[in-house]
């Protein structure tokens, strides 16, 4: 498949079907985004309206509008307006939930959630040129350092009141937030907190007996007990990879060894016979989750891009195509398959739309 190949079939998806579809079944009169759409596109209602959903949808509209589907820009400004308005709180972090009118259903700040919110402001302020977003971003990550950040073992508390397990998910998410703002609109505030995660990477994530990153850890970033300290994610493995090189393009750490590691480990040890990654393996060996979801292979599609595997991105993006994208109503996805290769998905989530985003992003904006 040649590349002019690969991107008109993705844009022909993407600006003829997919975006149509969720800027209108899937948002609501006052700008406010949808969990879920059901498989007949039409919008699921009474589920908590997570503050990362509402973040990463401004970000998929506003990306939409640089790529020039000129109608993204609306959509992301409406759905930036509400979540200043009903996600903020009163100390300059943000609440994890609201209700479908936009009232506070859970008030807890959430790194997750926190991460996403910087993620969505770096594109307002990059493509919107939305004038709060570079002063909310550093008073959100201010408070961010203020309340969450752990000055004994490192990094940030999942949420407050603090919980374990601690993960490194919030993390890279995070650090995907940093690299877009550093990226966007340089500061010396996106680079520290940037390089200390990427020394938890390499100290704390990166396990170099097995070639793995972990994902659950104690509250000293000890592997986790049990079941949990076992698991690591394919999916992620490629996430990082892509993450370090954008680090490494700006200037800061980007661990060539390990994510060569992460890499080939991915490859060796967590896809199926069908070419999909799989949910989980073991840290050491084994699978945990022969089950795949569409995000792994998202990932996994950039990072085979980037590393100049693109025979086998291809053949990625056909069983993308082929199942996954392949929904009676056009711009739907099937999210997630079980181990026998069965689909149990009820509907379909808009949390989704960030990880195809960013992935075909990449590949429309590539260059031969």
């Amino acid at each position: 498949m040649t590349l002019p190949n690969a991107q008109s079939r993705v844009r022909d998806w993407l600006f003829g079907q997919a975006l149509p579809l969720w800027a209108t079944a899937g948002v609501d009169a006052e700008g406010r985004f949808y969990e879920k759409l059901d498989f007949d596109g039409r919008p699921v209602t009474g589920l908590p309206r997570r503050t990362r959903v509402q973040a990463r949808q401004v970000y998929v509209f506003a990306e939409a509008a640089s790529l020039g589907w000129i109608e993204g820009e609306a959509l992301a400004r409406r759905g930036l307006e509400v979540l200043i308005r009903d996600n903020q709180r009163d100390d300059g972090l943000w609440v994890r939930a609201t209700d479908d009118a936009g009232a506070v259903l859970d008030p807890t700040p959430d790194l997750y959630d926190l991460a996403f919110v910087l993620f969505g402001l770096a594109a307002a302020h990059r493509v919107l040129k939305d004038e709060r977003a570079l002063p909310l971003a550093l008073a959100t990550l201010a408070a961010t350092e203020g309340s969450l950040a752990d000055p004994v073992h490192g990094g940030w508390q999942e949420a407050l009141p603090p919980v374990l397990p601690r993960r490194q998910n919030p993390h890279m998410h995070l650090l995907e937030a940093l690299l877009f703002w550093q990226a966007t609109a340089p500061n010396p505030v996106w680079e520290d907190a940037a390089r200390r995660i990427l020394d938890l990477f390499a100290t704390r994530f990166f396990d170099a007996r097995f070639g793995v990153l972990g994902e659950y850890f104690a509250a000293d970033w000890s592997v986790a007990p049990g079941a949990l300290g076992e698991a690591a994610e394919p999916g992620h493995h490629m996430e990082w990879v892509w993450l370090l090189d954008q680090a490494h393009r700006l200037g800061l750490p980007g661990h060539a060894d390990k994510a060569d590691v992460l890499f080939h480990v991915a490859l060796e040890r967590g896809f199926d016979a069908e070419g999909h990654a799989v949910r989980e393996i073991g840290r050491e060996a084994g699978l945990l989750d022969s089950g795949r979801r569409l995000w792994c292979q998202t990932e996994t599609l950039r990072a085979l891009r980037l590393r100049g595997e693109v025979e086998r991105a291809d053949a990625l993006l056909d069983g993308v195509f082929a199942t996954y994208l392949a929904t009676t109503t056009p711009g739907l996805w099937v999210d997630s398959y079980d181990a026998a290769g069965r689909s149990q998905d009820a509907a379909v989530p808009a949390s989704t739309f960030y990880h195809l985003m960013t992935a075909f992003s990449a590949l429309l904006t590539e260059t031969a």
